[in-house]
């Protein structure tokens, strides 16, 4: 992102549309599979309807040689649970290890989870789909309370921790050297194959937030970046074992530099407690009857996010681009896609042809509301113009597009939810779309049905099986969505409304209680302040449902008061998110506190700081019983008075009216034209209304790019307009030909030109705006794979909305 700045206006240049780089063809379907035939099953019959189900969800499932079947047979390791010789038998072996009220506590579950035969890449996908088929056989029986057994955690003080610097000084004095000599060729955002984290990137500080997730202050040699070397063999660059001593050695360097952060002895303070010591929450109560794909994301790590639905085949992803792992679980897009193969995909043709009805369940968080296309979160599709169905955004709205008998082979016209309501936010959202021949489609946002009606009811209609399940843009590398992805799940029939209340009420992805022991503070055993923590994403975790909990049952013996609760990590108190100071409250004698008794019902955001399994949080208080630190308030200086004056800026800004009229000026594009007059209604309440500049806000910049993106992408879509502006510049080649340096000039010069007619004082010159584009072009001009010639015309829109959006236009 570059900057131009006037006036001390500082306007951020938005990329616009990027689309990633490089072909994007749906593969052919390779030949079906023949089933082997030691696994075609010829003995008795299933006895009862139970034990039909049990082949029908489980065994059908395990028995077969690359699974169970190849050991748990007779004649070879029992328990003969796999048996191929009689399923009656192996109904009976089965049994005893499995626990059809809680299938994740099965023995079956736990022992591939923990690598006992893991059939995948991943021990942890393999216990998840063992879990769905223990389920499907299950059923009813599954419990859905969501009950939790709380016991006591480990007793521990809070210990004095080194943590990060603002500055990044000492890592660009001893660990950058060695990673930018030996891990930029990889590690760096502009390398040809770009693996993240970029701790070797060009910009030393964005590096240097990068490597904390890699270094550990406290014990250097255990150190991602040195355990990789050493104990891994990753990329050395001469002997492993001395290429891991000079890293160690940096990173020890680094940490000695520190100082400790040290706990005050006049605080009031729990014992401190990781995220690993608390009590994992249990997901349960997820509605997940006719489930046939499922991607929790568990793994973490790799290029497979695995469908884990127990329904075959597996419809696992294959991650590719910019495609990150969220710690909290879940995918992270920027400009990439997790994609089936068309063999595995086709399951959802056969499986929701055959009903006629489906839904599409989805955790997503968008980055932005700005995103259009649709921008395709989640799509079963071949191209730009071919779909089965698509989960979409649109600026603030979500998208339903779907193939029927009365739409388009492209699934138009789209269900979309409604313009004023603003429904889609940049934030954790749960979404579920329906489809039923009757009803048609709806939408739900957070439990709740979407005020929209389906006015293009028909059944389903020439359906291609063909098609592959994608997330993050189109299978063409079009259409790239921005956020991240929770969690997805895909059913062949519809979630009823309180069905799809259900699984928003249960949340997503992995949580913990975490028990902050108090007895010693007010001396009552086995108390505790209990909160529900989870990783929100890879930067913070977030706090909730404050609570005090006695695991013994016994009430308070002893009121006491419980003042300005904070919450510190490592060493000290955090620096943001203490949403619990003002907490002021008296607990009373004889207050029962056996089960959870709450404090306070908010929630609050704690910066992430060497990582989840390093992080030790603990909890101070202003008074708690008859302990006490007086913590005085933020002292703020009073600045001097400053002499009264009746001068004004001499500058101001143009009005919303002014805005409009000098950006279609600017690029001859008609303000009536549908892009154009569309974002204006849009945005013409953000953007300003008075001409005092000191009245302007970051969010009127807001508005004002969206503007200057519409004009911008109306004009170099208009072959005239185009042709007038860049008569030497070939669309139809990749940047690295028509934009390289020799090139660029073609590009830049008439476009500033054409945006900046005038050269006044107040202004940058026009060779400093040609420098900022120059970067910007260079920038966008990179891409993980081989760029398209629709890259260029997408770096001409880039540029041209980062010039019309500047104060170049605004200021007057």
């Amino acid at each position: 992102m570059k900057y131009l700045m006037s006036k001390g206006l500082v306007i951020a240049s938005l990329i616009i549309g990027l689309s990633a780089c490089g072909g994007g063809d749906v593969e052919k379907n390779p030949p079906a599979q023949q089933i082997p035939q030691s696994d075609v099953y010829t003995g008795p019959a299933a006895a009862t309807a139970d034990i039909q189900k049990y082949k029908a969800s489980l065994w059908d499932n395990i028995s077969t040689q690359d699974k169970c079947g190849a050991c748990h047979t007779e004649g070879n390791q029992a328990p003969y649970f796999a048996s191929r010789n009689n399923v009656n038998d192996a109904y009976a072996a089965t049994n005893p290890l499995v626990d059809l009220s809680d299938p994740k506590a099965s023995r079956l579950v736990n022992k591939v989870a923990g690598g006992h035969n893991c059939w995948l890449a991943s021990d942890s996908a393999c216990g998840e789909t063992m879990t769905q088929w223990v389920k499907l056989w299950a059923d009813e029986r599954v419990s859905s309370a969501n009950t939790i057994e709380l016991t006591a955690p480990i007793i521990r003080d809070p210990g004095s921790s080194k943590n990060f610097p603002d500055d990044s000084s000492l890592f660009s004095q001893h660990v950058y050297p060695i990673v930018n000599q030996y891990c930029v060729s990889c590690h760096n955002e502009g390398a040809q194959s770009p693996q993240s984290p970029f701790f070797a990137s060009t910009d030393v500080t964005q590096a240097y937030e990068a490597a904390k997730g890699v270094i550990n202050l406290d014990d250097p040699a255990q150190s991602r970046l040195v355990v990789r070397l050493g104990s891994e063999f990753h990329n050395c660059w001469s002997n492993c074992v001395d290429d891991s001593i000079e890293m160690r050695d940096a990173i020890m360097a680094l940490s000695d530099g520190i100082e400790l952060d040290e706990i005050s002895p006049d605080m009031v303070v729990s014992k401190s407690l990781r995220l690993t010591d608390g009590i994992t929450a249990s997901s349960g109560g997820r509605f997940e009857t006719d489930v046939i794909a499922l991607y929790q994301f568990k793994t973490g790590e790799g290029s497979i996010a695995y469908d884990t639905s127990g329904i075959s085949p597996a419809a696992n992803l294959t991650l590719t681009g910019d495609v990150d792992w969220l710690g909290s679980w879940g995918l992270s897009f920027t400009n990439g896609k997790a994609q089936a193969s068309t063999a595995n995909s086709k399951k959802l043709h056969d499986l929701i042809t055959a009903t006629g009805e489906f839904s599409v369940e989805a955790w997503v968080t968008p980055n932005n509301v700005t995103q259009e296309g649709p921008a395709r979160i989640v799509t079963y599709s071949a191209g730009d113009s071919a779909r089965n169905f698509t989960l979409g955004q649109t600026q603030y709205n979500y998208d339903f597009m779907l193939r029927t008998q009365a739409s388009s082979t492209n699934g138009e016209p789209a269900l979309s939810t409604p313009d004023a309501d603003e429904v889609l936010q940049a934030t954790l959202q749960h979404v579920v779309m329906t489809y039923n021949a009757t009803t048609g489609r709806s939408i739900y946002v957070n439990g709740q049905l979407i005020d929209v009606v389906d006015e293009d009811i028909a059944p389903l209609a020439n359906w291609d099986d063909s098609f592959a399940l994608i997330l993050g843009r189109e299978a063409s590398n079009q259409h790239v969505w921005q956020g991240d992805i929770r969690l997805l799940a895909i059913y062949n029939r519809v979630l009823a409304p309180e069905q799809a209340q259900q699984n928003y009420n249960v949340g997503v992805g992995e949580k913990f209680f975490l028990l902050f022991s108090i007895s010693h503070l007010i001396d009552l055993p086995n108390t505790y302040v209990m909160f529900e923590v989870s990783q929100f994403d890879n930067y913070s975790y977030l706090f909730s449902n404050a609570a005090i909990v006695n695991i013994d049952g016994t009430p308070v013996a002893d009121s006491f008061a419980l003042k300005g609760l904070r919450i510190g990590i490592n060493g000290k108190e955090s620096a943001q998110g203490q949403s619990y100071a003002n907490l002021d409250l008296s607990v009373s004698a004889g207050q029962a506190i056996a089960e959870p008794f709450s404090i306070s019902s908010l929630g609050t955001i704690i910066a992430l700081e060497k990582g989840a399994n390093l992080d030790e949080f603990f909890l101070t208080f202003e008074q708690l019983g008859d302990h006490t630190n007086v913590v005085l308030p933020g002292v703020f200086v009073t600045p001097a008075e400053l002499p009264a004056t009746t001068q004004s800026a001499q500058v101001g800004v143009r009005n919303f009216a002014e805005i409009n009229h000098s950006m279609s000026m600017l690029t001859g594009v008609d303000q009536k034209s549908t892009k154009v007059f569309n974002t204006y209604q849009l945005v013409k309440r953000q953007l300003p209304s008075l001409e005092n500049i000191e009245t302007f806000i970051s969010a009127q910049q807001m508005g004002i790019t969206q503007l200057a993106i519409a004009y911008c992408d109306t004009a170099i879509e208009d072959n005239t307009i185009r042709s007038n502006w860049f008569p030497d510049v070939d669309f139809t080649a990749v940047p690295s030909v028509a934009l390289n340096t020799t090139e660029r000039a073609n590009l830049l010069n008439p476009l500033i030109n054409q945006l900046m007619p005038l050269s006044l004082a107040s202004q940058p010159s026009q060779s400093a705006v040609y420098n900022e584009l120059d970067s910007l072009v260079s920038s966008l001009s990179v891409c993980s794979g081989t760029c398209t010639a629709e890259r260029t015309r997408t770096i001409a829109k880039s540029s041209c909305a980062a010039v019309l959006a500047s104060a170049v236009m605004l200021v007057q």
